[in-house]
């Protein structure tokens, strides 16, 4: 099997879901504000015990989905990388080989 990858695209690609991925943590939190105000300006409610149960867990579902991301920004990367190294070390031994035999 042959197997052409750019190896800068792929790591331009995990380099951007990175960027991605770390500015989504940031945000995530942020996105839930207007809930825990809610429940906390209704503290004899009992939606408003549900309300911060329900924002607690959506923000750590989110929270895994973006480590996830990251994760997967992360392996894109290491992948471009092995892989580029691979490439330059057959070139190097191909030369290498060439120039024994003088071609």
């Amino acid at each position: 099997m042959n197997i052409n990858m750019r190896t800068e695209g792929v790591a331009a690609a995990g380099d951007d879901l990175q960027t991605l991925a770390d500015e989504a943590k940031q945000k995530v939190h942020s996105l839930f504000a207007l809930s825990d105000v809610a429940a906390q300006a209704n503290p004899g409610w009992l939606s408003s015990a549900s309300l911060a149960n329900c924002r607690r867990v959506w923000e750590q579902r989110m929270q895994e989905t973006v480590t996830t991301t990251a994760d997967l920004a992360t392996a894109l990367s290491v992948s471009a990388t092995e892989a580029a190294t691979t490439d330059a070390e057959g070139a190097t031994r191909l030369t290498t080989v060439l120039d024994t035999f003088g071609t």
